[in-house]
């Protein structure tokens, strides 16, 4: 049973950083501003609807998989 929570939570931490990562390549190639990538996550930039997208999944299944995180280390 651990050993499959394990593996969820480490599925869902990659997927939502490979979901982040998406975003942010989608806005710095739209935008030829690789610098203000960095920034998506210090002020707020003008995303389009699909960067949107993927940023929202990204954060939302990181969180799940750290959540996941925290009850397989107190359970």
């Amino acid at each position: 049973m651990n050993v499959i929570v394990t593996t969820l939570e480490n599925l869902f931490i990659a997927s939502g950083v490979f979901s982040l990562l998406l975003a942010i390549s989608l806005y710095a190639k739209r935008t030829a501003d690789w610098g203000g990538a960095c920034l998506l996550f210090v002020k707020r930039i003008d995303l389009s609807i699909q960067e949107y997208k993927w940023y929202r999944i990204g954060v939302s299944v990181f969180i799940i998989g750290v959540l996941i995180r925290i009850l397989n280390l107190t359970l």
